[in-house]
């Protein structure tokens, strides 16, 4: 058994490990509702499991830079479960005001874009309502959730070294991960490139990119 075929059997036990979780949770419904602690975390495990099903899915048909992208997301879930663990109800709280946020900057983007048009749009209205009314439900919003905060409140600090490595060699067009669809043949004179949709195999890409990817689940 390869190193690659390793990972992939501990990938396919941690995945029955986590739908075993998720279809066996009895989650007692309470006033909450989908604000309950339990919800949140059952649907932060739903997201990880997808993301690391299509990260592996991926992983097999060779696209090594989108499986470790989607790896990415897994520990962004991580540091949210993480954050969630500690801090329960209030980090909720945080993420209610953090989406709150993302929806008013949002709105002021499209409604600053409508007003740059030479036309009329329908929704202009609405969406100023909308964006009046989030401020009024909320009040002044702060900057929102950082990834790094949540990963520090959560107790998983040091995994946001390997999150911003996996932002820089694959999930952003860095020149890393650019390079990673190149490759040189020859020297000097005769020196030729090819560009790749997708990237050659590189030694222990395969194996690192799951052990990597089966870490946060």
């Amino acid at each position: 058994m390869t190193l690659s075929d390793q990972w992939l059997s501990l990938a396919d036990r941690l995945y029955a490990k986590g739908k075993a979780i998720f279809d066996h949770s009895q989650v007692i419904g309470s006033e909450a509702g989908t604000a309950d602690p339990k919800v949140v975390a059952l649907t932060l495990l739903a997201r990880t499991m997808g993301n690391f099903q299509g990260a592996i899915t991926l992983l097999e048909r060779g696209q090594i830079v989108e499986a470790r992208t989607l790896t990415r997301c897994c520990y962004e879930n991580l540091f949210w479960i993480g954050a969630l663990a500690k801090k329960g109800e209030a980090f909720i709280r945080v993420m209610e005001l953090d989406d709150a946020a993302s929806r008013m900057k949002r709105a002021t983007g499209l409604l600053e874009w409508s007003k740059q048009q030479s036309q009329n749009f329908d929704f202009a209205d609405s969406l100023e309502k909308f964006r009046d009314g989030i401020k009024v439900q909320h009040g002044k919003l702060g900057g929102g959730i950082t990834h790094k905060g949540a990963a520090d409140d959560g107790g998983v600090g040091p995994a946001y070294i390997i999150y911003r490595e996996l932002s820089g060699d694959a999930a952003h067009p860095s020149a890393t991960s650019l390079s990673r669809h190149v490759t040189w043949d020859g020297e000097g004179e005769g020196e030729t490139f090819t560009v790749h949709a997708i990237p050659p195999d590189e030694p222990f890409a395969v194996p690192d990119t799951l052990e990597l990817a089966c870490s946060p689940l």
